[in-house]
Parts: structure tokens; sequence; C-alpha cells
């Protein structure tokens, strides 16, 4: 079967094992895991061990079936918010795959609270390795700028890390306005989406 929380792609037979697990836990302490596991992702911290720890207690669970069970737990929260998928389909794809219902609908209740908070944190961490803090162009003595066939760019970029590095680049001085001109395009097109 295809799911659309999984972008129209099968269930991995990990998310299935972990789905008895979650079935396991009462619908409150598996909205109270699915809690922390949303507010660790937005927030971009580590999860509270501790507090996962005495869930682990409280559901006479191990504590690795619930580390697992909070990786399936993201893994449908940020997979449905990737793939655009409402509640209702999320809890019915869930329930189809052996979820109970009220633990489906508590899985529901949480993405539509946190949907448009988890979109913005996937959005802002797709596809960036370094982001560009500025642009600047490096001028030399008046004579050589004005003799110099090339105009020398620095580049200011803010690494995942957090460090800054420096970056130069010689563009041809006939070419930097067609570059800047691509760039708009680019820009124009990015922002469509």
């Amino acid at each position: 079967m295809r799911f659309r929380f999984l972008g129209d792609g099968d269930c991995p037979d990990w998310l299935l094992a972990e789905i008895n697990t979650l079935s396991r836990m009462t619908s409150i302490k598996m909205k109270l895991l699915g809690q922390l596991v949303v507010k660790s992702f937005i927030n971009n911290n580590e999860l509270d061990e501790d507090k996962i720890k005495k869930l682990a207690q409280d559901t006479k669970l191990e504590f690795r079936d619930v580390k697992a069970a909070v990786m399936a737990l993201e893994l449908m929260l940020t997979s449905s918010a990737r793939y655009g998928v409402n509640a209702t389909d999320l809890c019915n794809e869930l329930q189809q795959l052996g979820l109970p219902r009220e633990h489906g609908v508590a899985i529901g209740r949480l993405y539509t609270d946190y949907y448009s908070r988890i979109l913005d944190c996937l959005t802002a961490r797709s596809l960036r390795l370094n982001r560009l803090n500025s642009v600047e162009i490096i001028s030399g003595e008046k004579k050589e700028r004005d003799s110099s066939p090339f105009i020398k760019l620095s580049l200011k970029l803010k690494k995942l890390d957090d460090t800054e590095s420096n970056v130069f680049i010689n563009v041809a001085r006939e070419d930097i306005f067609v570059l800047l001109e691509e760039m708009k395009k680019a820009r124009a097109i990015m922002n469509d989406f």
C-alpha cells in the first residue's frame, strides 16, 4: 500500500514495528511523548532523556523501545508536514497501519497544533549548507580599480556550525551586470515557490 504521509510510498518495516510499540502505550502517554518530540524538533534541541526514561517506566516499556517510538513519531509528523497531508488523512492512514483510533486522533491533534512550526523548521533546514551574509566589492586604489578588467568580490558565508568565512572571487567587469540579472531572475523563481 501507498501512504500519503510517506510521500505516496510504502511503509517501512521498522515503522510498522514501532506502531505496534506505540499501540502498547496509552494515548495520553503517547501524546506526551509526541509533545516532547515536536518541541525538541522545533527548538533543534536534544530530547530530555530523563523525561523519556520516566515515560518508559510509566508505560512499562524498555528505554530503547521508547527511543525507537520517538523516531517513529518524528517521522510521522515531519513527513506529513513535508508532503502537506491533512490531519484527517494522517489519522486514517495511521489506523490502516494498525494504530488505535484514539492514538491516531492524538497524533492528528499534535500535527494540527504544530503543523506551521514544523513546516517552518523543515523549510529553514532544507537545502542549506552555507548562508550568504553579505557581498562586498573590494576596492583597491582608484587607478588600479579603473584599469583592471576584473572586479574582486568578497562573499561572507555563515556555515552550519555558526562560523563565518570569506570567499573571494574575481568577476570580469562586463560579466558583473549579467551575473546580477541572472541572480535577480533566480531569486524571482525561488520566490514563486
